[in-house]
């Protein structure tokens, strides 16, 4: 049975930012996307059948014959050992959607290693329109991700995303019932992300990220379980889990870090109720933390679903004294006006653009320009997906206030969190 954690050893692969990012920059320009996760079938069977070396050579040799079937605006990249994302502009519907996957299966029948008893490649490929979907490029993924699962799960070639046939699969998957258990019964976790003053080098906060390591099925994407937990309604459980995990960690480690703010995701559905203000009036009681030390993170896309109810949510949650950060900036369609209005503290750039900023000069004037704009309303900003020291050398050059990414460190278990603090803290004064 194909499990949902196939996303999982992906998401940090080069050509995986890069996919992500050449998305981003499609959405930004309004074009018509069709993007497509296409998976090599069968690999093990070609392994086992003509060996390692063959089977790879196999794939090499698609993976160079795809490379040459796009134009100047389409994106193909390889993000694993046999799978590739592949986005198509300019495709309006599913009839040339269908003709473009077609190809690529003709691409996969022409693969060549001088092997005479080869076969050709089966594949699966899971598609998703824009605009006729979501507008988010990591969304966006997750939706042909779950195209692809349909389309092996139903032993089709190609599948397209369709809302009833992925509540399907997570039916019978058994997510809903599973991610109850785990709600239930404490298998899951929140894992910590330090956050550091790129100014004075010190440790000023952590970004609180939902995992889940299902015995079955092995680690579950948070982008499936958020999905399934907003579709049941188990997303109120799953917020509540997280601000009060959030809060009894801060109180825990008062001591060694009085000081540190923990950021917790907050989804457009919970965000547009008022029971998130009861969640955090609760949370910050009872573990006996300052509102201040807690900030709310919400995707730039959610500003624009429902102006009016975001706008008196999110202006309820700063007069409880807690902190509102504008996250994935760049990826969305916020106007600056709105921009402007809305109650919020910081803003926090994605690391779409943020990981190739050096070497992609669209990439550099997209982070300099949010900057300038989040310093011109008085907000402070933060980089995320900092990958090297370059980079946050010229992010402090262009006045960014905060860092976050791998190469300050990845997301942690609490203990492992508390030790990376104990021993950055040791090494940096």
């Amino acid at each position: 049975m194909a499990t949902p954690s196939t996303q999982v050893p992906y998401v940090r692969h080069e050509g995986f930012v890069r996919a992500s990012r050449s998305i981003a920059r499609a959405l930004l320009q309004h074009q018509d996307l069709a993007l497509m996760i296409v998976q090599v079938r069968d690999v093990e069977k070609l392994c086992a059948s003509f060996g390692h070396c063959q089977a790879a050579a196999l794939i090499d040799d698609f993976h160079a014959r795809l490379s040459r079937i796009g134009n100047a605006m389409d994106t193909i990249e390889r993000i694993s050992d046999r799978k590739f994302v592949i986005s198509f502009s300019g495709v309006r519907n599913r009839g040339h959607a269908t003709l473009a996957a077609r190809k690529i299966e003709r691409v996969a029948q022409q693969a060549d290693t001088g092997h005479d008893a080869m076969p050709d490649l089966r594949l699966n490929i899971g598609v998703v329109l824009h605009p006729k979907s979501d507008s988010d490029p990591y969304e966006l993924l997750r939706l042909a991700e779950i195209a692809s699962l349909d389309a092996r799960r139903n032993n089709d070639s190609v599948s397209f995303y369709e809302e009833q046939s992925a509540q399907q699969l997570f039916d019978e998957l058994g997510l809903q019932q599973r991610l109850q258990h785990a709600l239930d019964s404490g298998d899951l976790e929140v894992h910590f992300q330090p956050k550091t003053c790129i100014r004075s080098n010190k440790i000023v906060g952590a970004e609180g990220l939902m995992r889940w390591f299902e015995p079955e099925y092995g680690p579950i994407s948070p982008e499936i379980f958020i999905n399934i937990a907003e579709s049941t309604g188990q997303i109120i459980e799953l917020t509540q889990f997280a601000v009060q995990t959030a809060c009894r960690r801060m109180n825990e480690w008062a001591e060694m870090l009085p000081e540190l703010r923990v950021a917790v995701n907050i989804t457009p559905s919970f965000i547009n109720s008022t029971e998130i203000i009861d969640v955090l009036q609760n949370a910050t009681k009872i573990w006996n933390i300052c509102p201040d030390r807690l900030i709310l993170e919400i995707t730039e896309n959610a500003l624009i679903d429902d102006r009016e109810t975001t706008h008196n949510v999110l202006t309820q949650i700063r007069a409880l004294g807690c902190h509102v950060s504008i996250d994935d900036f760049g990826t969305g369609y916020s106007s600056l006006a709105y921009l402007r209005d809305i109650p919020a503290d910081e803003l926090k750039i994605d690391r779409t653009f943020v990981s190739n900023m050096l070497k992609d000069s669209g990439d550099y004037k997209i982070v300099d320009h949010a900057i300038r704009i989040a310093k011109s309303f008085s907000l402070s900003v933060v980089a995320e997906g900092i990958e090297d020291k370059e980079t946050l050398i010229e992010l402090q050059k262009l006045g960014c206030d905060y860092a976050q990414g791998y190469y300050v460190c990845k997301p942690l278990p609490a203990n492992e969190f508390v030790n990376f603090c104990r021993d950055y803290v040791g090494a940096n004064g």
